[in-house]
């Protein structure tokens, strides 16, 4: 009798909790879909971005590279596509910049997304000035405190940065 509780006690568990993920998973696809077209529908064509870290940062080379990807939110395995790229000068962080972005981001991405969109910047910068990017000593986005992800609905959104070691 004990076995056969403790067996409907674990099933019933596993239903509610899977019941549970479902509610989660078409919420924020619900939440994210809204604001990118809301934004495309306004013309909004600027994304404001905001760098800060805590590290110390030693700026010999100001130019940098921001990347803007967007990719289907539900297909895993597909690549992101490259939205918008845009080269930018700054010689001491915490700074603000205004990435342009196409009206028709979303229409961009390949394959055609079925489901919500998922965006995400990226930032190369050779910060040491040794000719490589992305290595020992250069500013990188700090993906340990938050990952990149933007939603383009007019608002500031915040970008870590760290130094590479």
């Amino acid at each position: 009798m004990r076995n056969y509780l403790l067996l409907f006690m674990a099933a019933g568990t596993l239903m509610l909790s899977s019941c549970t993920k479902k509610e989660q998973k078409s919420t924020a696809g619900t939440t994210e879909t809204p604001p990118a077209a809301s934004a495309n529908a306004e013309g909004t064509n600027n994304l404001k971005l905001e760098f800060s870290g805590t590290d110390k940062f030693m700026i010999k080379n100001p130019k940098f590279k921001v990347s803007l990807y967007g990719a289907d939110e539900r297909l895993a395995d597909a690549p992101a596509t490259l939205i918008a790229e845009q080269e930018f000068e700054q010689k001491s962080v915490p700074f603000t910049i205004d990435l342009e972005v196409p009206k028709d981001a979303e229409s961009k991405i390949t394959p055609k997304p079925a489901g919500p969109v998922k965006y995400y910047i990226a930032v190369t910068w050779d910060s040491d000035g040794n000719g490589k990017p992305g290595e020992k000593g250069d500013i990188f986005i700090d993906h340990d405190k938050q990952f990149p992800n933007v939603k383009l609905n007019g608002e500031t959104q915040k970008v870590y940065l760290k130094v590479l070691k």
